[in-house]
């Protein structure tokens, strides 16, 4: 039990682990999505989700040709409070209400988050 709640608590312990679950208290997501938010590689992305979903925060789900990560309907309620206590830009939460996943993720577009400005 001390084990589980230790790998749950170094999970969350990680900035960009917190921003993704953070993004997914938006809406589900595919990888590509948080990849076109995050300022870090697919694969360090896929890592990430990786670790959270050993630590028992995500879950993962197959629609069509893309894997989905969702926040787990389980998560104590103290860690559900903690991510909407988190902030979040308006553009990252706009852009996840605003797209869905097309046809292929390279339909996506580009995201500049930094200059307010969203493309597809």
């Amino acid at each position: 039990m001390y084990e589980e709640w230790a790998e749950r608590w170094r999970a969350l312990g990680d900035p960009t682990r917190l921003h993704i679950l953070r993004l997914l208290s938006v809406r589900d997501a595919c990888v590509c999505e948080l990849v076109e938010l995050l300022p870090i590689s697919q694969s360090a992305v896929s890592q990430h989700l990786r670790k959270l979903k050993y630590a028992g925060f995500v879950r993962d789900y197959r629609e069509k040709s893309w894997i989905f990560y969702a926040l787990r309907p389980d998560i104590p309620p103290a860690i559900t409070q903690l991510l909407q206590e988190l902030s979040i830009p308006d553009t990252e939460a706009m852009w996840l209400r605003s797209h869905q996943v097309g046809a292929s993720c390279s339909v996506l577009g580009a995201v500049e988050v930094d200059s307010l400005k969203v493309s597809e």
